[in-house]
């Protein structure tokens, strides 16, 4: 019975790295291909699909400044000063989410990592990425817990506000299973398979 118990231990951490997939991507227009922009052109939008644009509006570009980390477009949040977008997403109760997002910094800027930053937040999280002078692209993902409430998911320009500042690309926000719990409840399923097998063969 002991050997039986311990092989569930072992092989629920596996079974729980192959458990239920992740959810759809909740983010509307997280990659800011709704827009079609020819490689080497910019704009600079008041208004965005899926997201609300702070006073200083959002810089959309395609092969400009460097490459989307996602699809063809990638945004710049400090326009010709800083600036944020934003939008609403309904979020579960006791549902676990992953966000994650793409950011890199302007290889064409000598500003500094004063210049560079993003800060973003959602749920009752927040924190910076990008205050640094890495140029390539780095992904930052974190799990958080629903509210069962509407809750605005915010990226906005951390550094100087001098029309230089940290790329954004491939935002996305799924609902994924609760490890520890999955991962118990596989366990506990394998140890009582074993167990009625062992009864049967004896």
């Amino acid at each position: 019975m002991k050997k039986i118990l311990s092989l569930a231990l072992a092989i629920a951490p596996l079974l729980a790295s192959a458990g239920p997939s992740m959810g759809p991507n909740l983010v509307q227009n997280g990659s800011f291909e709704a827009n079609t922009l020819r490689a080497g052109q910019w704009v600079t939008l008041s208004s965005l699909s899926g997201w609300t644009v702070g006073k200083n509006q959002v810089e959309l570009r395609n092969k400009v400044a460097g490459s989307a980390a996602d699809g063809n477009n990638f945004a710049e949040l400090d326009v010709y000063g800083n600036s944020s977008i934003s939008q609403a997403i309904a979020t579960v109760a006791g549902q676990w989410y992953e966000l994650s997002f793409s950011f890199a910094n302007r290889p064409d800027s000598n500003k500094g990592a004063v210049s560079n930053g993003i800060d973003w937040s959602f749920a009752g999280q927040s924190g910076l990425v990008g205050n640094n002078t890495v140029t390539s692209w780095n992904s930052f993902s974190t799990r958080l817990l629903g509210t069962g409430k509407v809750e605005t998911l915010s990226f906005a320009a951390h550094g100087n506000s001098d029309g230089y500042g940290t790329s954004l690309d491939k935002v996305s926000l799924n609902a994924v299973p609760e490890p520890s719990s999955f991962a118990l409840l596989a366990g506990g399923l394998l140890a009582m398979g074993l167990v009625k097998r062992r009864k049967q063969q004896a």
